[in-house]
């Protein structure tokens, strides 16, 4: 069974979380919607396409369609494939029996850095911060990444031959107690007359102090319930997998947002 990974929506979700937190920004995430759009005028397109086309096809063309049949998913695959995703965006390793087309092998680690790198990069962009700060933020969120707790449970069959997914996670409290240390950690003395650069470069190096001191013990939140659908995202190559939208529940609760 092939499969497809999403692990971008992922990163995005947990991203634009950060944003908000550290800045009260937040972000709308439009580069996924984009994708996402994208991808449904493709398969709205292919709905629409006449049946003298599929008549055309040649043997070759068909074959996914008859492989997709007689290699329908397992619940047990639908819930490897699940994990192997938050496998790798937590650990940067998954269980390679799950077959995912769009992973060389031996770069999955590599994946997850980058992603993480492209994220913080985009949200240090915006913010003005220093290669320092920047640094010092990808790495308290692969630590983060490294410490959050999932335990993905049953599989139940959907009428499209896929599975919807439960995942239980405890959100992990990164920012927990920052309402009280950060005006401990920054005074408005020290903020004022500073350019909004150097007090966003300021704000997020505490901040990011403050969770890497929670990361040393972390605290975790009440468990929480997630049905993410794992289906068909690619009829002519049989692949299997989440849409960016499933992707981001996941990725939303992760994280707590909580700063008490």
């Amino acid at each position: 069974m092939k499969n497809k990974l999403r692990l971008t929506a992922l990163l995005v979700a947990v991203a634009m979380l950060s944003v908000s937190v550290l800045t009260g920004c937040g972000g709308s995430g439009s580069d996924n919607k984009k994708e996402a759009e994208e991808t449904a005028a493709v398969q709205e397109e292919q709905a629409e396409a006449p049946a003298e086309s599929a008549k055309e096809e040649t043997a070759a063309a068909e074959a996914p369609a008859e492989t997709s049949k007689s290699d329908a998913p397992t619940a047990e695959d639908a819930k490897a494939y699940v994990k192997a995703v938050l496998d790798i965006l937590c650990t940067g390793d998954y269980d390679h029996s799950v077959d995912l087309s769009d992973i060389p092998e031996g770069e999955e680690a590599q994946l997850r850095d980058s992603t993480i790198e492209s994220a913080v990069e985009a949200i240090a962009s915006d913010a003005g911060l220093s290669e320092e700060v920047k640094a010092d933020f990808t790495d308290v969120m692969r630590v983060a990444f490294s410490k959050a707790k999932y335990t993905v449970g049953e599989a139940v069959p959907t009428e499209d031959g896929g599975y919807d997914v439960t995942v239980t996670i405890e959100p992990l409290e990164m920012y927990a107690g920052a309402a009280d240390k950060l005006p401990e950690r920054v005074s408005q003395d020290e903020l004022a007359g500073l350019s909004e650069e150097e007090s966003n470069n300021l704000i997020y190096s505490k901040v990011i102090e403050i969770v890497r001191e929670n990361l040393e013990e972390p605290e975790y939140g009440e468990p929480q319930d997630i049905i993410v659908h794992y289906g068909i995202i690619d009829e002519q190559n049989n692949l299997w997998g989440v849409s960016e939208e499933e992707g981001e529940k996941l990725g939303a609760l992760l994280f707590s947002a909580d700063m008490e």
